[in-house]
């Protein structure tokens, strides 16, 4: 009960304030909670409660399935948080229900809104950004504007048919790919970290602290407001224009292993910016030798 409790609390705090109210410039990768209640009976929605599943329990919007999306991601050549298999992938969208008629709303069931943003790009990686949405707020937006909650585990039945997938690696990049980036003006790599990692003055248990030679920082934590939910356009805009972009730059993010990257990536596609995401981050970065070239400072 304690997330749940922590969650109760801050929805109070936005009933105090009255400070979450809902936006109407979403775009094509986010719907709002006036939304999602309109739309929560459609046949065609799956719903997926993003977070630890110890929170499910406690108390979820109606219909959603427990996900998480670690049991989407595969270890692979000594990394973690690695992009699926493409057919793996695809068996597990059809135990879930999903068609190529799905509409997936995804929202955080906790107080993180990375692993939801994680699982956007996942989709997306996958050429299905247009059946899938992030609900802004998540679940304590949800709380916070007394909407129902239910702790019924609705019966998931399995897609007829496996979707089939189409994974786009104009959305990825690799280590190769951030070498080319570092030379080109039209690229931007931007680490999603916290400054204390970018800037070196923390290492932790890498090698060589600091930042990928020539990026910018725009932490991940930056994204929402107090009270999980998006801050306006034009501030999320002046984030990125303000370290340079143009709407003809492209953005490659990277963090430590690929998840809160995930945040900058999908804000960049939200923004109108071609978007790619640097899967094996300063994880493998840091293990690459010296002609991978790091930087400290700001």
């Amino acid at each position: 009960m304690k997330n749940f409790k922590t969650l109760l609390v801050a929805a109070m705090v936005l009933l105090t304030f009255g400070s979450f109210a809902q936006k109407t410039d979403y775009g094509q990768v986010f719907v709002s909670q006036d939304w999602m209640q309109e739309h929560i009976n459609d046949d065609n929605l799956v719903l997926l409660h993003v977070a630890n599943p110890r929170t499910y329990p406690e108390g979820h919007l109606q219909g959603a399935i427990s996900v998480m999306p670690q049991q989407y991601m595969v270890a692979r050549d000594g990394l973690y948080w690695e992009l699926p298999e493409e057919e793996s992938f695809a068996d597990s969208l059809q135990s879930l229900g999903i068609d190529k008629n799905s509409t997936i709303v995804l929202y955080y069931g906790g107080n993180s809104h990375a692993p939801t943003f994680r699982f956007f790009y996942t989709f997306d990686y996958f050429g299905m950004s247009d059946q899938v949405k992030i609900l802004d707020g998540g679940l304590p937006g949800w709380i916070a504007n007394d909407l129902p909650l239910t702790t019924e585990v609705p019966t998931v039945v399995a897609a007829a048919d496996k979707i089939r997938l189409k994974p786009s690696k104009k959305k990825f990049a690799d280590k190769e790919y951030v070498l080319r980036a570092q030379r080109k003006d039209k690229i931007q790599l931007i680490d999603a970290r916290r400054d204390n990692y970018y800037s070196g003055s923390e290492k932790g248990d890498y090698k060589r602290g600091g930042h990928i030679a020539t990026a910018k920082n725009i932490c991940w934590e930056d994204i929402v407001d107090e009270n999980m939910f998006l801050k306006d356009r034009a501030t999320l805009a002046g984030y990125y224009s303000g370290i340079g972009l143009t709407p003809k730059t492209q953005v490659v993010s990277y963090c430590h292993v690929g998840l809160r990257a995930s945040v900058i990536y999908t804000m960049a596609r939200y923004l109108g910016y071609d978007a790619r995401l640097y899967d094996g981050s300063f994880n493998e970065y840091d293990e690459l030798d010296d002609s991978f070239a790091v930087e400290n400072g700001n």
